[in-house]
């Protein structure tokens, strides 16, 4: 990862304040009014910034390795933003009504970890995709996929291109006609020799 962002720096929400520039703590400021549970709930990316949770320093000091799907997740969103830093800043701050870019960039971050998920062994099964559908439709990520049918659809989608080994590897994830609008519009999953 630093390889591809040398200047990659992990952080947590607890530190100082005045150890983060100051559109970082206007960008906390804002998320924990929106979000009651920001800060101990949510890693959050400011590139080149990882801001892990509050209270997990020792964990993650202990044991980095635990951290890997949540790393593999946010490196997603770090590359993203390197890449559409317009784009995906300003999806982030308009407010969502149902169907939002923010729930692409999501959806490419959580395919990530339905790799991670799928590499260590354990299960993606339909519990699995419930608890990520609760955050694409949920308060927490503000409604950001609405229908919960259609949050189901794009994550189901996914889930069967990762079972599949269509998706594999730390660098890999949704694209957006195939992986995000196709599924919107009802379009089955079909393996990607089709399209």
């Amino acid at each position: 990862m630093q390889t591809r962002i040398p200047a990659l720096r992990i952080a947590f929400k607890d530190d100082a304040p005045e150890a983060m520039p100051f559109w970082h703590r206007a960008a906390h400021g804002i998320a924990r009014k929106l979000v009651p549970d920001y800060d101990h709930r949510f890693t959050t990316v400011l590139y080149p910034v990882v801001y892990l949770p509050v209270g997990t320093r020792d964990a993650y000091d202990k044991d980095p390795g635990r951290w890997l799907a949540t790393m593999r997740h946010e490196f997603i969103h770090l590359m993203d933003m390197k890449r559409h830093p317009v784009l995906m800043t300003v999806s982030y701050l308009l407010p969502p009504f149902g169907i939002t870019v923010r729930a692409f960039w999501e959806l490419r971050a959580y395919t990530q970890s339905m790799v991670v998920q799928k590499e260590l062994g354990l299960p993606l099964d339909d519990a699995y995709i419930d608890r990520m559908m609760s955050r694409f439709t949920g308060r927490s990520y503000l409604f950001m996929l609405w229908p919960s049918s259609l949050a189901r659809r794009v994550l189901e989608h996914a889930r069967e291109r990762v079972r599949r080994n269509e998706v594999e590897g730390p660098f890999a994830t949704a694209e957006f006609w195939r992986d995000f609008v196709r599924p919107l519009l009802g379009k089955g999953y079909k393996p990607s020799s089709v399209y």
